[in-house]
């Protein structure tokens, strides 16, 4: 798998978005790298559920201010 054009990383995982705009993970190597080839989707357990929702929800507002960033605000 190709890396994607942004993603966010905190403990220990990378989380990015598909095409579709559905997020999955990949595992961070002990060198800040980005292990694409091991992505996931997520499958939370319990207690990790509100933990990726709060990441996943920040990724996509980091989604909308990247796809803002690059559209033209003000046409004449």
């Amino acid at each position: 798998m190709t890396a994607p054009q942004f993603y966010l990383v905190a403990d220990g995982n990378a989380f990015a978005l598909d095409d579709d705009g559905i997020p999955y993970g990949a595992p961070v190597c002990d060198d800040g790298t980005v292990d694409w080839d091991d992505s996931y989707d997520f499958q939370p357990t319990e207690e990790d559920v509100e933990y990726v929702a709060h990441m996943c929800y920040h990724l996509t507002q980091a989604a909308k201010l990247h796809n803002e960033h690059h559209m033209e605000v003000f046409t004449k």
